[in-house]
């Protein structure tokens, strides 16, 4: 008896720590607001570094290279890096941005920490990483989200028409129902012989933020507002992602268009060349709202997890935490985002994912600062918000649940 109260204890020493330890807050409901935590971005190094596989390949399985940086350093970048081994594949200007994008082969000559030291003397201010994919941030599958977040009646309060939100997604089939009557500007950046994916993830996320429905169940929190869609998602090994090529061509159409504030319900590696892309887009004054993704880690996927991109995880009914939702010190806002009803090109379905969380966030800023700066939209969305879990913002909920102006 003594040796199995022996293991007992041993056993118990073992196993304690660690179920403590993966012990979420559990939240069941809002709570008043605090302080905030600092921003901690000491994952980058870890994130970055870690062995990726989810990136553009070249003939050998060699992955591919991308450099973005001001135009002007374009030849020092080249020369620099050719000259150490690497090819130049293809080039591709983002003009609104002000930044070129660069595509090597390093042909197994070359590290990337080697070329970002040569970049650091070469062209100081262009960057260098994998040429990484962005997956659609979707989970798999009631009405109760626009009663969650303040709206409840949808469809009565509409926003200025004058109000277009920006959408980077996959196709949108404008042809749905719950979109017929929202003006909508469809564009693709994909090139010739690309294959879109299907429409139903860009489709769920447009009706999400502006689907008139007549009050029903595909009616959007941000009614009356034009969008602007692009498509830069195209099919990969029988998957879809979109890469920093195309999704810095869409950030680059949309400011071109005067288009601002923009919803990314997509997640994926943090990245020096993506970082590149973000900032250049923020420096011309883009409110960029992100999904946080869906590893269920303490993770700041990009975009979401860059400074200048507002980060949001998704909650059920009972103010929990989606259990798949990234988390960490960068989430800013909460939405519904578990068993949403969403477009389908049948009709609809429930779904789960952070990629419908951010829709709703994005509408609700266009409710709220529709043509303000990202500080003032952060400082409205918090100011509109109920908290959840810790006092507070907090690693699992940001500031917690963003709410509506009335309506």
């Amino acid at each position: 008896m003594r040796v199995i109260a022996l293991l007992l204890i041993v056993l118990l020493g073992v196993a304690l720590p660690a179920a403590v330890g993966a012990q979420t807050t559990g939240q069941q409901g809002p709570r008043g607001q605090g302080e905030p935590t600092p921003r901690d971005d000491g994952a980058w190094e870890e994130t970055r570094n870690a062995p990726s596989t989810d990136a553009h390949r070249i003939a050998g399985n060699r992955l591919e290279y991308i450099v973005i940086g001001p135009p002007g350093q374009s030849n020092a970048v080249i020369q620099a890096l050719t000259a150490a081994g690497a090819e130049l594949r293809r080039t591709r200007d983002y003009p609104t941005l002000n930044r070129r994008g660069l595509f090597f082969d390093f042909r197994n000559r070359l590290q990337l920490a080697e070329a970002e030291r040569i970049l650091a003397q070469a062209a100081p201010q262009s960057f260098v990483d994998i040429h990484a994919f962005y997956r659609f941030a979707q989970g798999s599958p009631r009405i109760y989200a626009p009663e969650m977040v303040g709206v409840t009646q949808p469809g009565r309060c509409r926003i200025p028409g004058s109000v277009t939100l920006g959408l980077i997604d996959g196709p949108v089939d404008t042809s749905h129902p719950a979109l017929q009557a929202v003006q909508i500007t469809n564009e693709s950046v994909l090139n010739r012989g690309e294959r879109p994916p299907a429409t139903d993830h860009g489709t769920a996320i447009a009706i999400l933020m502006a689907g008139q429905d007549g009050g029903g169940p595909l009616t959007g929190l941000a009614g009356g507002a034009r969008l602007h869609a692009i498509s830069a998602f195209s099919r990969n090994a029988g998957r879809e992602a979109g890469d920093i090529e195309r999704i810095a061509a869409a950030i680059d159409r949309l400011l071109s268009r005067n288009v601002r504030l923009i919803n990314m319900s997509f997640a994926g590696p943090q990245n020096r060349a993506m970082a590149a892309v973000l900032e250049a887009a923020a420096g011309r004054g883009a409110v960029m709202i992100a999904a946080a993704g869906n590893s269920g880690r303490d993770l700041a996927s990009y975009p979401a997890g860059y400074p200048d991109v507002i980060a949001v995880t998704a909650i059920d009914a009972g103010y929990r935490r989606y259990r798949r939702a990234n988390f960490g010190t960068h989430i800013e806002f909460a939405a519904p985002g578990v068993d949403l009803f969403v477009a389908t090109r049948r009709g609809g379905s429930y779904a789960s994912g952070t990629s419908y969380a951010a829709p709703i966030v994005t509408a609700l800023a266009a409710r709220l600062a529709p043509s303000a700066s990202v500080q003032t939209v952060r400082n409205r969305l918090r100011a509109a918000s109920v908290d959840l879990g810790s006092p507070g913002r907090d690693a699992e909920f940001g500031w917690g649940l963003v709410r509506a102006p009335g309506c």
